[in-house]
């Protein structure tokens, strides 16, 4: 499921290769979750980076995602990189 996603994803100019993360948008993290039961571990991984980053989900499953529950440094994209929800970016 991830692998489908991230081929989508990849098509969008907005999103670069990443061999750390699943991909890069706008120079941050994107981490895939294709369930929501890999929600957790996927904020924990982002926690690396200070939460700073995207989780990237299919458009049809958002209605399973509260995006309340996301850190307000945690932005969600869909799978063609159209930005769902913004991420707060650290002041320099």
């Amino acid at each position: 499921m991830n692998e489908k996603i991230l081929n989508q994803l990849q098509k969008s100019s907005k999103i670069t290769p990443s061999s750390e993360w699943d991909a890069l948008y706008q120079e941050r993290p994107v981490l895939i979750v294709s369930d929501v039961t890999n929600l957790q571990a996927a904020l924990d991984k982002l926690e690396k980076v200070g939460g700073y980053g995207y989780i990237a989900i299919y458009r049809k499953d958002l209605f399973f995602f509260n995006n309340k529950l996301l850190s307000k440094r945690c932005g969600l994209i869909d799978e063609s990189g159209n930005l769902l929800k913004a991420a707060r970016v650290p002041k320099n």
